[in-house]
């Protein structure tokens, strides 16, 4: 099965929508974008409130745990994100989202919004044991 195909069982599932639309900033669940401070370095902000940033929890200096804090927010519950377009690929969103499917593989086994061909491809793929 292709990563895309993955990615979107994964959106639809879950209902995630992630935009790269900055008219949608305000929008949603989750925001992660980037900053620069006084003195010129950047840093990463994720936030549920861009409005009001806490520097403390919401600001990150290195880029390597911006997906792992994404994958953090979905588990938590949010399903809309806006993305910052050069994030989603430098911060590696996507193999984040192929993570995550691997974490909810069986309960997308059980739902309807696969294919009998995806289905029984996943299964094999990772050695489920399914009821009939």
């Amino acid at each position: 099965m292709e990563e895309k195909r993955k990615i979107e069982i994964l959106k639809s599932q879950l209902g995630l929508d992630i935009t790269t639309d900055i008219n949608r900033f305000n929008e949603v669940d989750c925001t992660i974008y980037t900053e620069s401070t006084a003195d010129g370095y950047d840093v990463y902000v994720l936030t549920n409130n861009p409005s009001n940033v806490s520097i403390c929890e919401d600001v990150y200096y290195y880029d390597h745990d911006i997906a792992d804090s994404f994958g953090e927010q979905i588990r938590y519950g949010d399903t809309s994100f806006y993305i910052d377009d050069y994030i989603y690929e430098d911060c590696y969103i996507e193999d984040k989202l192929i993570e995550l499917f691997d974490d909810y593989v069986e309960m997308f086994v059980e739902g309807d919004k696969i294919t009998d061909k995806e289905r029984d491809f996943l299964i094999e793929e990772y050695g489920l044991k399914v009821e009939s």
